[in-house]
């Protein structure tokens, strides 16, 4: 068996169990008791098996938890799971539990609940959290605090996908059913749901008897404000603590106020167009050529975004594992996609261009701008705005249009992630590449980094000559929190209420 979790993961549970109640003392003196935080949107579903949207992310880590977790510099630490082993055919994994944590309504989480959670997700053809589970072939509890998993194939990084699957209460569940876990669930995180008024608020309680001890922020409300202008007034009138994504625009309007603090950050997305290449006009090379070389990177990225994107020839920003730092952004040539639309012989019917309109800063203003490009190219597009709680199940199921504009990140904080949701048979594609899903496949079972990099860099290179996926730049994050509140933010975005000391 090999060891590569087991050590490093008691080393870190110890750690963690040493200094956690002295940060947690620090924390109760400098943390403030309640905190407000404006969103973008609300959560899609309370439901963990049944989301894996970014904005979800902030009910999920805060209300439940998984057997591992991504820690700031993308490190695997333990979370439920005090270590693990893995079998030297790297088949099977078997994770050892924390005794005693406790789901929010007192009783005890076993390995059996480990067990349902997967077999739940498994079993849901329409759970976006069964692709990042797919190579699961069996799940069995060994012992209350042991689970082990068997896998299809060999996966040297399953103790990082694992961080995926937050765990529910089987005897919860046989209560209340879906609807009930989908309105009012129940985890083991650091807080617990006390309040969730859709479209309005979610207030978060900081739960006594987690098993890391309790969080020092007592209270936590998440506010859905999907404009960018309200939630920039919303944190200068005191209203809101903290804003994590605020529009650029905005940054010397809210900047300006000695009681606000605005600064950048380093971002975990990259914003990118996908063309079906089985349907008009994107089943023509020329026409997929035309829109990668019509648009302007360089422009969106430092005089839209005002310098807070990065233009990229990658799907993945320059922190995550995996990344090519040889990939270039596309130069932008509006003559030769003219040239280009031209000799495709493009007849002029309308393309619908879908994107969220409330994901992320700016959206309207990118997707804007990405359409004068193209009419300027000579095709016709049809901006399509969408709400995000509408566009991400769209998405998750492969009913875009034709071309699309998103913005996607891993939180797992590696390339591993998107080669899996986005690359490979069964993830969010329109056209398979079996040159690209074998090597997916390949540097899944390899553990040399070198060699690993390798095959993720042949895929980039094959994936950038194909064109489905157009890559445009690469975002940062600017936030804007009350000058008296500490908040060093994760390249996610997201609010890790049990963070703050």
């Amino acid at each position: 068996m090999k060891h590569f979790g087991r050590i490093h993961g008691l080393a870190v549970a110890a750690l963690f169990g040493a200094s956690s109640l002295l940060a947690l003392t620090a924390a109760a003196s400098a943390a403030p008791e309640e905190l407000t935080i404006a969103l973008s949107g609300d959560m899609p579903t309370l439901d963990p098996s049944k989301d894996t949207s970014p904005i979800g992310l902030n009910m999920r880590l805060n209300v439940f938890n998984a057997l591992t977790e991504i820690g700031r510099n993308g490190e695997v630490i333990p979370q439920m799971a005090e270590s693990w082993t893995v079998s030297d055919d790297l088949i099977e994994w078997t994770f050892k539990l924390h005794e005693g944590i406790k789901f929010h309504d007192g009783s005890l989480m076993t390995s059996d609940d480990v067990v349902f959670t997967t077999e739940k997700v498994l079993a849901d053809d329409t759970s976006p959290v069964r692709s990042f589970l797919r190579l699961v072939k069996t799940v069995e509890a060994v012992d209350a605090n042991t689970v082990k998993f068997s896998l299809t194939q060999p996966y040297a990084m399953f103790d990082r996908q694992i961080k995926y699957l937050y765990v529910m209460s089987r005897a919860y569940f046989d209560k209340v059913g879906d609807t009930g876990y989908a309105t009012a669930p129940i985890g083991t995180g650091p807080y617990r749901l006390a309040e969730w008024v859709k479209d309005d608020r979610m207030v978060l309680e900081a739960f006594p008897d987690y098993f890391g001890g309790e969080p020092a922020v007592k209270k936590g409300i998440f506010r859905p404000i999907p404009s960018d202008a309200a939630r920039a007034n919303a944190v200068l009138s005191g209203e809101i603590d903290l804003v994590p994504s605020i529009a650029p625009s905005l940054m010397d309007m809210v900047g300006g106020n000695p009681d606000v603090r605005v600064a950048i950050a380093p971002g975990y997305r990259v914003t990118f167009l996908e063309m079906n290449p089985d349907l008009a006009p994107f089943d023509n090379a020329k026409i997929r050529q035309a829109v990668d070389v019509a648009i302007d990177r360089q422009a969106i990225a430092e005089r839209l975004m005002r310098g807070t994107g990065k233009a990229t020839g990658s799907l993945i920003p320059s922190s995550n594992g995996g990344f090519d730092a040889s990939l270039e952004p596309t130069a932008y040539d509006p003559a030769l996609a003219k040239q280009l639309v031209q000799e495709a012989g493009y007849d002029g019917t309308p393309i619908p261009l879908d994107y969220p309109n409330n994901n992320y800063p700016m959206a309207n203003e990118v997707a804007q701008a990405i359409a004068g490009y193209l009419t300027e190219a000579g095709l016709k597009v049809q901006l399509n705005p969408m709400e995000f709680t509408a566009f991400f199940p769209a998405w998750v199921q492969n009913k875009m249009s034709p071309i699309y504009y998103f913005a996607y990140g891993s939180s797992q904080f590696h390339a591993e992630n998107i080669l899996a949701t986005v690359f490979e048979s069964g993830g969010h594609l329109r056209r398979i590449n079996p040159e690209i899903d074998v090597l997916v496949k390949a540097q899944r079972e390899e553990l040399d980094e070198t060699k690993k990099n390798e095959m993720i860099s042949q895929i980039w290179q094959i994936a950038a000559e194909e064109r489905q996926f157009i890559p445009l730049y690469e975002m940062q994050q600017v936030y804007a929190v009350k000058a008296d509140i500490e908040y060093t933010p994760y390249p996610d975005e997201v609010v890790r209420l049990y963070t703050f000391e």
